[in-house]
């Protein structure tokens, strides 16, 4: 029996933003959902509005396994991670024995299929986009906290925003131009738009 799903589907138990009162609590399933819709949408801009090649549904593989190493670390808070350079060095090898570890858990004949989005990814030439969603995914989630009064993720919010804008990817300065205000809006807005 191979446990790999098992320890999938317990992302929904794993709480973000661990150090701050949320508004709206979010999981690791939600935050990892929204992160590959995000990733695709990226790499769909690069290829669409940008006319770059891309494969679309690689990156939004990628952003969809970026944080399950978390079945066994957790969501560490970012203020946590990065303490000190050891602390934050340590954690990386602490997620790379995670990812190896939940690996081992597949059949042997399909472990080589799933090395790209849980070991390698961040090897990967479209990371950098998948990686812009996670950070984007935050930004949206500081906003929408921001939006229903919670003070509490100001600076989380300007630190995200300064995060996004020095990708300087043209990708995420669309998405935000193009998407990133809607999410302010009531559902009334949305329908009457």
């Amino acid at each position: 029996m191979y446990t790999f799903f098992a320890y999938l589907a317990r992302l929904k138990y794993i709480r973000r933003w661990g150090l701050m009162r949320n508004s709206f609590p979010e999981n690791d399933a939600e935050h990892s959902l929204q992160t590959a819709m995000i990733a695709h949408g990226l790499a769909l801009i690069r290829s669409h509005v940008f006319h770059e090649p891309c494969d679309e549904e690689h990156c939004a593989m990628l952003a969809l396994y970026h944080d399950v190493s978390e079945v066994f670390t957790g969501d560490m808070p970012t203020p946590v991670k990065y303490f000190t350079k050891d602390m934050h060095a340590r954690y990386a090898e602490i997620e790379e024995e995670a990812r190896q570890r939940l690996v081992q858990t597949l059949p042997e004949k399909v472990r080589k299929a799933y090395v790209p989005y849980i070991c390698d990814l961040e090897k990967d030439d479209l990371w950098p986009l998948a990686k812009a969603a996670d950070i984007l995914s935050a930004y949206l989630k500081c906003a929408e906290e921001k939006q229903a009064g919670n003070s509490e993720f100001e600076e989380a919010f300007r630190t995200t925003e300064k995060k996004l804008k020095d990708l300087h990817m043209k990708e995420v300065d669309w998405f935000i131009e193009n998407f990133a205000g809607s999410f302010l809006l009531t559902l009334d807005k949305m329908n009457q738009m």
